[in-house]
């Protein structure tokens, strides 16, 4: 009976032994297989992805992080049903999962299901994380703020980002995105309390510094703006978009007529100035479009004529053959009383001049978008015209 028992004891033992093996050699099986799953993913090999993953969990069905990655390189496949059923089925059995939820968000708005989007990424954000949860939640939130703005829901974004700006982001690249996202949306004031934060923080950030200089430029505060791109270049020589940034802030100090505290022969002599640099931009444009300035108004330009199909092409966003001979005729009728000297004995004439010149600015960027400093200057008082030239 001892013996009997004994090699009862023993089967046990050794068929446990065999069973924890098996299980060892499966669970080596699929980190194997998960592994090269990652590697076909990080080099876009999304269907071989998804077969490594499957194989995986064909050797490890409890582990969730295998059936998530399954589902995310399914998608990335653009087989977005597949991918959805298991996302599906990971979300009922965990729905407060903030990486599920993320991920379904992105499989919606793949598939075009606005709201369900947005109920996904609101979930992913009040969702658990394992790991960082803090700046898992920011970076989703920042992601929902990018969908609704491609969305044209503008409204609802900015108020994802003033909630983002309440929060207080810690990290210096959630902060710089911050600032950039309210400017795209046109809240340069509450971009600088975003880069403030961080320069409380971190002076010497140039990336804080440029953004700085931005808010400032389209707030229409340009002496802000010049000292913070200065900044900007002092603490990185080679950020050359604030070296650019600073030479437009240049141009605009050198340019603008409405600063406080000009005397009225600089003023002229600024208005004079722009105005020239308007009729510049009107023969400049001009020749890019093949029209001809000096044919008469009203009459077919060279570019109806021609067949150059950049000609065509840049045709089809202008707003009429002839606005620019027309406006450069009203320039040429309106010059001589725009001198310096013209302007200086009629001050009245000061601000006609400078619409004049705003106006072409506006006229000629959507249809001749490369432009030098001067008329990126002028452009961009066009913006503030609302200051009064006195």
């Amino acid at each position: 009976m001892v013996l009997t028992v004994l090699l009862i004891f023993g089967g046990f033992a050794l068929t446990h032994y065999f069973v924890n093996l098996h299980r060892i050699t499966e669970m080596s099986l699929a980190n194997r297989w998960f592994t090269r799953g990652e590697e076909a993913m990080q080099a876009h090999l999304y269907k071989a992805a998804a077969d490594d993953f499957r194989t995986a969990l064909n050797y490890n069905q409890e582990d969730r992080r295998y059936r998530l990655r399954l589902a995310q390189a399914l998608m990335a496949d653009d087989r977005l049903t597949e991918a959805r059923a298991h996302l599906i089925s990971l979300w009922e059995e965990e729905p407060a999962n903030g990486e599920v939820n993320l991920t379904l968000a992105r499989l919606e708005a793949k598939r075009g299901k606005y709201r369900d989007a947005v109920r996904y990424y609101n979930n992913a954000i009040n969702g658990v994380w394992k790991e960082n949860p803090r700046q898992a939640r920011m970076a989703a939130r920042f992601e929902l703020a990018k969908y609704l703005m491609q969305n044209q829901k503008f409204g609802e974004a900015r108020a994802d980002l003033l909630a983002a700006l309440a929060d207080t982001p810690t990290e210096p690249a959630d902060q710089l995105l911050l600032g950039q996202l309210l400017l795209e949306l046109n809240e340069p004031e509450h971009a600088l309390q975003a880069y403030d934060a961080l320069l409380a923080r971190d002076r010497r950030n140039a990336q804080a510094w440029f953004g700085e200089g931005e808010a400032y430029l389209a707030l229409g505060q340009f002496n802000e703006a010049e000292h913070a791109s200065e900044k900007a270049v002092d603490y990185d020589p080679n950020l050359d978009a604030a070296r650019r940034q600073l030479e437009l802030t240049r141009e605009i100090l050198r340019l603008n007529p409405s600063m406080r505290g000009l005397p009225l022969a600089e003023r002229a002599n600024r208005v004079a100035a722009a105005f020239e640099a308007a009729l510049s931009r009107l023969s400049s444009c001009a020749s890019q479009l093949n029209v001809d300035l000096g044919a008469p108004v009203g009459a077919e330009s060279a570019m109806n004529t021609q067949g150059s199909t950049s000609s065509t092409a840049a045709n089809d966003i202008t707003p009429a053959p002839n606005a620019l001979e027309l406006l450069y005729t009203s320039g040429l009728e309106k010059q001589s009383n725009a001198t310096a000297r013209a302007l200086l004995k009629n001050p009245d004439a000061l601000e006609p001049a400078m619409q004049y010149v705003f106006e072409v600015e506006r006229t000629t960027a959507p249809i001749c978008p490369d432009m030098d400093v001067t008329d990126r200057a002028l452009l961009l008082l066009a913006q503030h015209e609302s200051e009064t030239i006195k």
